[in-house]
């Protein structure tokens, strides 16, 4: 008799110890389950989140310059829920009067820069593929600072992204007019405009290559402070350099003095400005020689030469 109760009560604790491990197995099955579903319910800050984003086709232009958004651009302009976003590359933040630079502490720093500090400017190298309309982006994870402040991107309305390795912000009243200090417009026209007091130039090279031969390159220096605008180009074609290339715009009403402006510099801006004059090298347009290059000091308001 205490054998056979014996083996009920061993039957009943094999019985109770396999329904123990069942409802472990159970638990821990349960447990990956909810883990798996928490993790597809919602992206993880740390992890690559894509968006899709699409390259606009209204115009667009920057600090004056005409902007190929709608083509080739390698960083062009997106729009991500209806907001246009910015690419912050070193040469654009240069062209809108940003620093931009890279620390441990800060991740990209990002401050206003001084708008009479001439900042170098170049344009960047087109796709060799035209851009389809419909991109994808990610939402950036990497810790970026500006003007001082940490951006905490998982909380903001219109989070940054990356796209093609290059940081885009948002084109909110926050960041480019409170952070930045643009001024920008929308029209259906005329399209985007967006704008900073500032003064950036092209370096391509010494501003005159070959008298002999008038060839000039293609060198551009810009400045711009509230209503005024001037700016010099020197370009290259066979029959000279073109003349009459100093522009001096004050409240749209636009100034260009006679003469050769800009030529025989080495590379840098190829003029600068000292309170209501420019200076910059000339050659006068009538009767003068390449070797009679000087520099010389134009007037601002009236564009008239200064003798030296």
């Amino acid at each position: 008799m205490n054998h056979i109760i014996y083996r009920i009560i061993s039957v009943i604790h094999i019985e109770a110890e396999s329904v123990k491990k069942v409802f472990k197995k159970s638990v821990v099955m349960v447990f990956v389950v909810m883990l798996f579903a928490a993790l597809f319910a919602c992206p993880v800050f740390g992890a690559s989140v894509q968006v899709t984003a699409t390259i606009p086709s209204f115009l667009i232009k920057l600090n004056e310059l005409k902007y190929d958004n709608n083509d080739y651009e390698r960083y062009p302009l997106l729009v991500y829920r209806d907001i246009t976003y910015f690419p912050m590359t070193f040469y654009q933040s240069n062209l809108l009067n940003l620093n931009t630079s890279w620390t441990d502490e800060g991740g990209l720093v990002i401050t206003k820069g001084n708008p009479t500090t001439p900042k170098e400017f170049k344009y960047e190298e087109p796709v060799a593929t035209r851009n389809s309309r419909t991109q994808t982006a990610m939402i950036i994870d990497s810790k970026v600072t500006v003007n001082g402040k940490v951006i905490d991107n998982r909380n903001e309305p219109y989070p940054l992204l990356n796209f093609r390795g290059i940081t885009y912000f948002p084109l909110t009243w926050r960041f480019a007019v409170e952070e930045f200090g643009w001024q920008y417009s929308y029209d259906d026209t005329i399209g985007l405009i967006i704008g900073a007091d500032n003064y950036f130039y092209t370096a391509n090279g010494d501003s005159y290559a070959d008298a002999e031969r008038a060839l000039s390159v293609d060198n551009e220096t810009h400045y711009l402070n509230g209503d005024l605008w001037i700016y010099i180009k020197t370009e290259a074609r066979n029959a000279g350099p073109y003349q009459e290339n100093l522009h001096i715009i004050k409240g749209g009403v636009e100034i260009k003095p006679e003469g050769y402006f800009g030529y025989f510099q080495k590379n840098g801006p190829l003029f600068t400005v000292d309170g209501d004059h420019i200076t910059t090298t000339y050659i006068p347009l009538y009767g003068g020689k390449w070797e009679d290059h000087q520099l010389r000091k134009v007037r601002i308001e009236t564009g008239q030469m200064l003798q030296n």
